[in-house]
């Protein structure tokens, strides 16, 4: 897995060398491309596809090189930060402000500081709408928060701001009180005593806002009453701060010494851009360089999907290998694309010649059980996320065991994936979640993550409305559509169509009370709700198997043996032998490896638990299955219609079950890039 996800990020570290021109992991990539303005890259992948681990690489990578800012548009310090002065600080304020800090805070050391004079410039405009001449405390507190983005660092700048400002209020005329009336007084004091001279020719550049008629004066002053009055006032005054930003960036290179000295351009990385905070800083970028402006920051925004309507119009690339090949052609054939979009999806199958790799980096005395590396990579369907926490529970694991030598077993020697789940962590402290808790938390967080466990046995939306309980503070749909926002796929068959979030989903609501009351209770729903079927639906013993009641199922599937089409039932035990259960492994695991029955039912029954093994995802591949299968399937080829469906079957699943592949492919392992899965 570490191999696949460094082959990744060196592709997409190969790809901002193109755009940046400059070394990224240690190499410069040529040609770069030339074309202004660079093109904004989304890369669209849903949640724990290992984005936020890209963007930590480049950052950490390209920081030492060029100016590189990262944003969470997630965080919720943005939204503490805005409430805490809603009439002086928005979402978009505080993003640039943490921005502009990234900018000035990175790139190479001999290139000296790049200022952010207009940034800081429209900041305090902005924030002295509410400032009052007794409030040197709360003035100081602010100017501190906006110093990273202040031409003047350090305690001697703030104490001389507060004292200038305040000490122009006191002075000021009547000392006027009201809400924003010291917009006017805090730009003059700022353009007259706060700046330098180049300060101010870099402040000269407000002339150009709306209404000021060319004086950075009344174009200071009309930003901060704008950011005050709100709505649209408000949204012009932070799309013309934003433009501030890119322009102090652009003053960085103008010089024939800046341009030299930051030989890479500007890197903006903005992580969870589907948040609406993301689209807006996007969607604000877009429509300044579709006026004419050639800036040359290159920037990435990480989507969960790929249909927000920012994205519309833009051009998308079947993979990430295919914008790097255009980015080496010397025509600027990417580059001359306002918008591009790139899949990030989870990381390709592995298959048996190099799964047993997946995990060499912390298991290299080989002591984990044969199939687990595989296991674990079909469980997790290849989200870094849930590989990484999982492999991080394992290395955990590797520390507690005894000293290489000592004759006391390993802990990894017969480790399980239910085993891997329910592993919690060590660390001081309060008890640490389990595995399968925190990745359920981060996959699917908050209330609608609750929800979702009460509905993840559910194949519909009819079905998932029989679960939610009268008082949900969410609607099926409403759930439906976070897990559309949160880039999920959909299947025809569940209702939460990824195999590994649906797992852990199903794992909660096993876990959730000592007698797993609410797992008996849904399943014993959706068996009474499938039963009313006329005639009787796989769905119904599918759900009864799911609470362990197996007798049905096999007196369903004995009783239509005969049925003329044989590739139909085989269908049907497949999909009645998809059911999760968490209890009562032991017993399964018997029943399907003890074969030489006569009884035509225990025969049926053996294929069926068979299967049961075969499907579920918790489950090590191992040869023993295979030949069961195999056993299982011969055994009933003269008892149904058409025995050459089971004969064909057998060679089927045995591959199958070598190679970690699903005995049925359903909505949720037919993936493509569109939906969070692997291109084809």
């Amino acid at each position: 897995m570490r191999d696949q996800l460094a082959a990744r990020s060196d592709l997409l570290a190969q790809l901002t060398s193109h755009l940046t021109g400059t070394e990224v992991a240690g190499l410069r990539r040529r040609p770069y491309c030339r074309a202004l303005p660079p093109p904004v890259v989304a890369v669209v992948g849903g949640r724990g596809t290992g984005k936020t681990h890209a963007f930590a690489r480049l950052r950490q990578d390209c920081a030492p090189v060029t100016p590189t800012a990262y944003l969470d548009c997630a965080d919720e310090a943005l939204r503490t930060g805005a409430a805490e002065s809603p009439r002086s600080r928005s979402l978009v304020t505080e993003a640039l402000r943490i921005l502009g800090a990234g900018f000035t805070a990175s790139g190479p050391a001999r290139s000296g500081t790049l200022h952010t004079t207009r940034l800081f410039a429209g900041l305090v405009a902005i924030a002295s709408g509410t400032w009052n001449a007794d409030e040197d405390e709360r003035i100081a507190a602010e100017l501190r928060r906006l110093e990273p983005v202040s031409p003047a660092r350090g305690d001697g700048a703030v104490r001389d701001g507060v004292a200038t400002l305040t000490a122009a209020y006191a002075e000021a005329p009547g000392r006027p009180r009201a809400t924003g009336s010291h917009v006017e007084l805090s730009v003059e004091v700022l353009l007259r005593r706060l700046l330098t001279r180049a300060g101010r020719r870099a402040a000269d550049w407000y002339g150009a806002y709306p209404g000021a008629q060319g004086s950075a004066r009344s174009g200071l002053v009309l930003l901060g009453r704008h950011f005050l009055l709100g709505g649209d006032q408000r949204r012009r005054a932070e799309y013309f701060l934003g433009q501030a930003l890119r322009a102090d960036l652009e003053e960085a290179y103008r010089t024939t010494g800046g341009w030299l000295l930051r030989t890479g351009r500007p890197l903006m990385l903005l992580d969870n851009a589907h948040d609406e905070l993301g689209e807006q800083l996007v969607r604000d970028c877009l429509t300044h360089r579709g006026t004419g402006h050639q800036d040359r920051v290159v920037v990435y925004a990480a989507f969960r999907h790929e249909d927000p309507q920012v994205l519309r119009g833009a051009r998308r690339l079947p993979s990430l290998t295919s914008a790097v090949g255009l980015a080496r052609e010397r025509t600027d054939g990417l580059c001359r694309n306002p918008l591009v979009v790139i899949p990030y999806p989870p990381l390709p199958p592995a298959g048996p010649e190099t799964s047993d790799g997946l995990l060499s980096h912390v298991d290299p005395d080989a002591m984990l059980p044969p199939g687990l590396p595989r296991a674990l990579h079909r469980f997790t369907g290849g989200r870094p996320l849930a590989m990484t926490r999982m492999t991080a529970a394992i290395e955990e694991l590797r520390s507690q065991g005894p000293p290489l030598g000592s004759p006391a077993p390993s802990p990894l020697a017969g480790l399980t994936l239910r085993a891997l789940l329910d592993h919690r962590g060590t660390a001081p402290g309060p008890p640490a979640p389990t595995v399968a808790e925190s990745l359920r938390e981060e996959l699917a967080p908050g209330e609608a993550g609750e929800l979702l466990t009460l509905l993840s046995p559910a194949a519909d939306v009819r079905a998932a409305a029989l679960l939610l309980p009268a008082a949900a503070a969410m609607t099926t749909t409403e759930l439906r559509a976070a897990l559309d926002a949160d880039g999920w796929p959909r299947c025809e068959e569940h209702f939460v169509a990824d195999h590994c979030l649906r797992t852990l989903l199903l794992h909660r609501l096993w876990h959730r009370e000592p007698d797993h009351a609410s797992w008996i209770g849904a399943h014993e729903s959706l068996t009474t709700h499938y039963a009313s079927n006329h005639p009787a639906s796989w769905q119904q013993y599918q759900h009864e198997l799911a609470n362990g009641r197996t007798r049905n199922a096999v007196a369903y599937l004995t009783g239509s043996l005969d049925r003329a089409d044989t590739a139909a039932w085989l269908e049907d035990l497949l999909r009645i032998a998809s059911a999760p259960l968490f209890t009562g492994l032991p017993e399964r695991r018997g029943t399907a490896f003890t074969g030489g029955h006569r009884d035509l039912g225990r025969r049926v029954e053996r294929l069926l638990h068979v299967a049961w093994l075969a499907q579920d995802r918790l489950e090590l591949p191992e040869s023993r299955l295979e030949t069961a299968s195999h056993g299982a399937l011969h055994a009933l080829r003269d008892d149904v219609a058409d025995g050459s469906v089971l004969t064909d079957a057998a060679g089927l699943w045995a591959e199958s079950i070598r190679s970690g592949r699903p005995l049925r492919e359903c909505g949720c392992t037919r993936r493509g890039p569109a939906n969070g899965g692997s291109p084809a």
